[in-house]
């Protein structure tokens, strides 16, 4: 009876720890695989986006999976690099853990200008890749 109770009560503690946890924490594994894409868009590495996009397609779930689903079938990079500007609309709308953060360019998208995630730290453009890495700026910082 005694062992029960302990079972039930680490139980009860294991729920209010995950409970509490940040939409950021959970949700650090699809980050990885949106960072692996947007870093090697950055680096204009077709094969290797191509790769993190279909593990984030694998495990993403509802929008994401279907936008992560729909770059990572593009045929070329520049076709990526469109599809990649919805997925990170969508994910920009989750709570960002500390270390990430959201960056801008106004030049991408014919001037429309296009949002993304990066890991903290210098701008990391993946709209322009190796022709203009470091153009935009670092609108918001992870909080948890």
């Amino acid at each position: 009876m005694r062992s029960n109770s302990v079972v039930f009560a680490g139980l009860f503690l294991l729920l209010n720890i995950l409970g509490t946890a940040g939409a950021g924490e959970k949700d650090l594994p699809a980050l990885e695989k949106y960072i692996s894409a947007q870093q090697a868009l950055v680096g204009d590495d077709y094969a290797k986006a191509k790769s993190a996009l279909t593990s984030l397609a694998t495990q993403g779930e509802g929008e994401v999976k279907r936008l992560a689903q729909a770059a990572a079938e593009t045929n070329n990079i520049e076709a990526m690099r469109t599809a990649f500007k919805s997925l990170s609309e969508q994910l920009i709308k989750m709570e960002l853990p500390k270390g990430y953060a959201v960056a801008f360019c106004p030049m991408a998208d014919n001037n429309k200008g296009a949002s993304w995630i990066q890991k903290d730290g210098q701008v990391m453009n993946p709209y322009y890749g190796s022709s203009m890495p470091h153009c935009g700026t670092i609108k918001e910082h992870g909080q948890k």
